[in-house]
Order: C-alpha cells, then structure tokens, then sequence
C-alpha cells in the first residue's frame, strides 16, 4: 500500500487547477467521495459476510492475529532510498482478505493503520482509511469469487491469488491518481515510475510467499500455516536487521569520506594549488575509466581515488610543500611519504582500504621505477594507472612555485613520449583520447571544482 504523507495536505502552488481554490475544492470533493464509498462498501461487505455462504465465519481471532502481524510486518519497513520504504504489509492484507473475507480482511488493514497516523492531518488520514477499506475488501471479494469457479486445489489458490493481487496494486494505485493529481498535478504515468513501479519486485516476492502460506491453510490446516508462517517473520525482520546494518555502515562510510574531503579542504587551506588539482584530476579520472569501459564502481572508484589522490600531503611540513625550489634528497624523501601517509590516512577507515591501496601506488611507473613499491605493468592496479597519468598531466597544465606551466599540446607529446615507461600505454591511449575531444579549457583543468567534484563523487558512491 502506498500512502504520502503530502496527499491530503495544503495544495502545492502550480497544481493542474486555474486556482488553489479549484484544486482545494477538487481534492476535498475526491476524499469526501472516497471517503462515503468506505462506508457504503463497509455497509455492503458486513451484508455479504452475513449471506454469502462461500465466504468462511467472521472471526474475532483471525482478525486480531492478523492485525498483529500487519503491525509487525509495517514497523519492519526497509528504507529503498529517495525517501521511498517499503514493507511486508501486503503479506497481513492479502492473507486476512483470502482466509477472513471481505470484511475481515478491511479491519485487518485498518487495524493496522497507527503506523500511517498523522496527528492533526484529519483529512489525510480519512483518506488513507478509506483507502484500506476499499482496497483490500474488493481484493478479497475478487479472491472469493474467482475461488468459488475453481474446484482444483492448486489453481483454485494461484488463478483467485494472481487476480486478488493484480487487483489490489489496480485499485491502490487507482485510488491515489486523483488525490496526487489534484494535490500535487502528477500525472498517472509519473505516479506510477516514481512511487508503484520500484515495489513491483517486493510484492511479487511477498505475493509468492503468501500464496504458499495460503495453499498450506486450505489443504493442510491451521497447524501447518503456523509452522510456515513463523520462519516467514523471521525473514522479515532479518531483512529489516540487514537494512539497518547496511544503513548504518553507509551512513559510516559517508562520515568517512566527508572526513577524508576536510582533510583535502584543510590541505587546500595551506596550498591552494591542491584543491583544484584534485578536481581536475578527479574529473579525468573519471572520464578516462569511462573511455576504457570500466564497470559503474570502477569508474566511482576513480574519481573518488583522483579526488583524494594528494591527502597524504598533509603530512608534509609547510617549509617543504610550498617551497619555491628545488627539493633537496632528504626533502623529496618526505615528499615521497605522501602516498603511505595518504593510505595510512584512507585505511583506518574500513570502508576505504581498497581505495586507499589505489592512493599508495598512484605514483608507481609502468617500467618499475616509480614509488613506494617499485610495483611494474600490470602489477600496478588498474586504477592506480589512471589517477597516476591524470595527476602527472595535471601538474604539467597548472601553475606550481617549482615547474613550470605547460601549454596542453606539449604536456600531451609529453604523455605520449612516457607511453609504455612511465605511463600504461593501454591507459595512455585512452587518456589522450579523451583530452582531444575536450575543449580548452577542459584540456587546462579550468573546468574542475573541488566542491562540485566533491559533491558528484558523493552521488557516484550512493548510486554504486
């Protein structure tokens, strides 16, 4: 069952109306509506339960078991991302509408309903009610009466539970496109990409799970549904512990990278040059794992590693880092230190010790003569490569106190002469291809910012 919290709420301005009265007028008329159908229809389901002879006894107990664990499986919700949860509460529904009847399976839903409460929202809350009243009661009535054309055991449980299940997503979602059209001008279309299709997989599974439970109790008896039913909560509340573990280790590994860009933001404090080098070669990074084809995490994987490539500088005395000349051997060897201190830095948070090997091997050679490791060719990780040939055409196209700035047509010949010594030529060729195709100031890393690449590298780690 899907419910908004905004749906029955003030208008929002820009709605389909000519005015915010119109759409206020409209909505409230739309809820009213909804509202006296519940009613009736309850009037029409407590007849049915009392004439109909297929339906089964109404029962007190039933329905206070299943409301329970309508309840249990509503405070198991698992949040998908963008605001959107999801729950086992189609599981309680389904299966008090296709044991109790229409009338039992409507109070079961209600009855599960302080878990959708929201004080001082009468209105939302009536609609939300009457939404439950009418959508798991005509699931039910479609279940009973497909039930009673099938004598065989098995279709007589798949073809009702197919057709009830169909049913209730068509009228649940029926149901909210005036309200959300009214109140908030989304089309049905929209509605039905943004807050129905992603739940499509959940109540398929919860679908199949319900109709074994259901083939059980009808062949097997009560006994046996029992015996089912108990592992079925615990999965649901062993997926609730998992999406709380996942959760918290992202929210974990989100406080370390935020951690990792204050570390860079305070280098940048003390090296201006710093920052939007790591945006540049954040952003080349990127683009060239994407050149070679490298899957969605490996290309995150490279930009976040180019971003955080220089942390371990901040390690480096300010006498030594920001001096004009030419760096003595004791000096160059503290330098050095950098890419140890910046993996230093990156695995003692869990989450990045990959990222931190990557960071540790960005100045390696494809001939075996770079550093810390003297690592060779393929030895070297992949993405290491990467971030090393962006850093090093990075630092020839930018303004340092020590070298001189390099024009992007000379810094390229310069990739091309170290392709196969210094540089992967594998990942040369790639980076090269991508340089041409950029414009000029993309080719002098003019169109890279910390903040933004910062920022983008957040939204790579979210959706990988």
């Amino acid at each position: 069952m899907v419910v908004d919290s905004a749906e029955a709420s003030s208008p929002v301005p820009g709605g389909v109306a000519t005015g915010q009265s119109a759409q206020l007028d409209w909505s409230r008329i739309y809820v009213g509506a909804v509202v006296l159908g519940a009613l009736a229809f309850l009037g029409l389901m407590t007849l049915l339960q009392a004439t109909w002879s297929h339906l089964p006894r109404f029962s007190l107990i039933g329905i206070l078991f299943f409301t329970g664990i309508g309840i249990f499986a509503d405070s198991q919700r698992i949040r998908l991302g963008n605001g959107m949860e999801v729950s086992a509460a189609f599981l309680a529904d389904f299966l008090a509408a296709t044991i109790l009847g229409p009338l039992g399976g409507a109070l079961v839903a209600v009855g599960a309903f302080p878990g959708w409460f929201e004080r001082g929202n009468t209105s939302r809350n009536l609609f939300v009610v009457s939404s439950f009243v009418l959508t798991t009661g005509v699931t039910a009535i479609v279940y009973w009466f497909t039930a009673g054309l099938i004598s065989n055991d098995f279709l007589g449980v798949v073809v009702p539970g197919v057709l009830a299940a169909a049913t209730y997503q068509t009228i649940n979602f029926g149901l909210f496109v005036p309200i959300m059209y009214f109140r908030r001008g989304v089309r049905p279309l929209s509605l039905f990409h943004e807050a129905f299709a992603p739940f499509v997989p959940f109540h398929v599974f919860f679908l199949f799970i319900s109709l074994v439970l259901l083939f059980s109790f009808n062949n097997y008896g009560t006994a046996s549904f029992l015996l089912y039913l108990l592992p079925v909560l615990g999965l649901v509340y062993a997926f609730r512990a998992f999406a709380r573990e996942r959760d918290l280790a992202q929210s974990l590994e989100q406080f370390s990278l935020e951690m990792a860009g204050s570390m860079l933001t305070a280098l940048d404090l003390k090296d201006n040059y710093t920052g939007q080098h790591s945006a540049a070669v954040a952003l080349y990074s990127y683009d060239t794992a994407a050149e070679l084809r490298l899957s969605s995490r490996e290309r995150a994987l490279a930009h976040l590693g180019g971003l955080l490539h220089d942390v371990g500088k901040i390690s480096i005395p300010d006498s030594i880092l920001n001096c004009p000349t030419t760096l003595g051997e004791a000096e160059w060897e503290v330098v050095q230190g950098h890419a140890g201190a910046g993996q230093e830095i990156l695995s003692n948070m869990t989450e990045f010790e990959e990222l931190g090997r990557i960071i540790l091997h960005h100045h390696e050679r494809f001939d075996g003569q770079g550093y810390p490791r003297g690592l060779e060719s393929g030895d070297i990780p992949l993405v290491s490569r990467i971030v090393a040939i962006a850093d090093s055409y990075s630092a020839m196209v930018s303004e340092r106190p020590y070298s001189r700035k390099r024009e992007p047509e000379e810094a390229m010949a310069e990739l091309r002469s170290a392709s196969g010594s210094q540089f992967d030529p594998y990942v040369a060729e790639a980076f090269l291809a991508v340089l041409s195709r950029g414009d000029e100031d993309y080719r002098r890393g003019q169109k890279a910012d910390f903040r933004v690449q910062f920022q983008k590298v957040r939204f790579l780690r979210d959706i990988t």
